[in-house]
């Protein structure tokens, strides 16, 4: 039972560690060189005072004597003291192969220059200094892995926690493994009737009555669009035999989404006209209001598939598999803007983001679906449809439970 995310908080550690260190080099280097430059000036100072009655006749014994005093000073390099042809006088240093950064001072008698001194003070490297802050380092290294140890403990869910985690996981991961089966004999039922009705005699096909009215029909119809919320346009680099389980497991959901409300609002799934079955651009349903309850049920059909669309999504993601997160839009035609129902949800569903749900009704429609779903004005409307039209922002208790209870019933059936 580890803690959640060990490596991103170890790699924040990590990089927490290694800035600490960063800062800590730079703030000693600075210190280093303001100490440094403070002592070359002083040094040479010194040097120039000492050296000055020396130098005007030179007398290199004395310079010598005196260079070689200054020189058990650890943080010089090397001393030169010049005369005013810049000829060395005298010269000496612990480390006068090492570079470093070389102060200089005139020595002036009476405003004229009788020589100079040059005194080369150590520059430390990044690796003397590391290790000259050893002690702050270790330190800072021992609190980063005591922060490491306090985390997975405290951060480290408890046994029921686990257990119930990988409870869940097993019961999701059966369901889909159920869904999938499912899909497979379905498919494999309808590969058997297909074969069935080519051996049969071919009868002739009874022609459609046609409607009366048939814009009265499209005034009345209702109809229901579902899409993928894919802004990177991943479907486009998916080969088929991805894609098409894929979008038949969708399609199931949908038909098993709409016999179940269907049955539940007294209504029968033959009442409903699948306009599109699933591809890349989604799937339309359609259903006349004339039917009671037909908004509610296709509110229902879209609540009830979104449920399912969240717990394929993240099964697959888990198994690193490939899947979309859906958005879904139910909407009447639009006169003013002469849509029909169906080519008025699929642009609804255009504005949409992912696992959102939007509306447009005429108001007795709309005030029943208002009975069960909260309804907020949709942002920023561009046109007539979308100024009409209402996001989906929850659903009271009852409606919820039914929702719940459709999903989990699907989840478990087996075909």
């Amino acid at each position: 039972m580890n803690a959640p995310r060990q490596g991103l908080f170890a790699s924040l550690l990590i990089v927490s560690f290694a800035l600490q260190t960063i800062l800590l080099v730079v703030a000693t280097t600075h210190q280093l060189k303001e100490n440094r430059a403070n002592q070359g000036q002083l040094v040479t100072s010194q040097l120039v005072t000492e050296s000055l009655h020396e130098m005007d006749p030179p007398n290199r014994v004395s310079l010598a004597l005196l260079v070689d005093r200054y020189k058990t000073n650890p943080s010089i390099a090397s001393i030169r003291i010049l005369d005013v042809n810049s000829q060395v006088l005298a010269t000496d240093g612990l480390y006068k192969t090492r570079s470093g950064e070389v102060f200089t001072r005139d020595a002036l008698q009476n405003e004229k220059k009788i020589g100079s001194v040059e005194v080369t003070l150590i520059q430390p490297s990044i690796g003397e200094i590391l290790r000259s802050e050893w002690l702050a380092i270790f330190v800072s290294l021992f609190l980063h892995v005591l922060l490491w140890l306090a985390y997975r403990a405290i951060a480290r869910p408890s046994r029921s926690e686990y257990l119930a985690r990988i409870n869940n996981e097993t019961r999701l991961k059966h369901e889909i493994q159920t869904l999938t089966q499912a899909l497979e004999q379905e498919k494999n039922q309808t590969a058997m009737a297909i074969a069935q009705l080519q051996q049969q005699p071919k009868k002739p096909t009874p022609q459609p009555r046609k409607l009366k009215d048939e814009q009265d029909l499209a005034t009345d119809l209702i109809a229901l669009n579902i899409q993928f919320y894919d802004p990177k346009q991943l479907l486009d680099g998916v080969s088929s035999t991805v894609s098409i389980p894929y979008f038949n497991l969708c399609q199931l959901f949908l038909k098993k989404s709409t016999e179940l409300c269907a049955q539940h609002y007294h209504l029968s799934a033959s009442n409903f006209n699948i306009e599109q079955t699933f591809d890349h651009t989604g799937a339309s349903l359609s259903i006349s209001s004339n039917y009671p309850k037909a908004t509610e049920c296709l509110l229902m059909i879209a609540t009830t598939f979104q449920l399912l669309s969240e717990v394929l999504y993240k099964r697959y993601r888990e198994d690193k598999r490939f899947v979309l997160q859906t958005r879904s839009a139910i909407s009447s035609m639009v006169e003013g803007m002469q849509l029909d129902a169906i080519q008025a949800a699929t642009r609804l569903t255009q504005q949409l983001a992912a696992k959102e749900s939007a509306l447009y009704l005429n108001n007795d429609l709309l005030k029943q679906a208002s009975e069960c779903y909260q309804l907020i004005a949709f942002p920023n409307p561009t046109n007539l449809l979308t100024r009409h039209a209402f996001i989906i922002n929850g659903m009271n208790a009852e409606c919820a439970e039914v929702a719940q209870n459709l999903r989990t019933e699907i989840l478990k059936s087996k075909k």
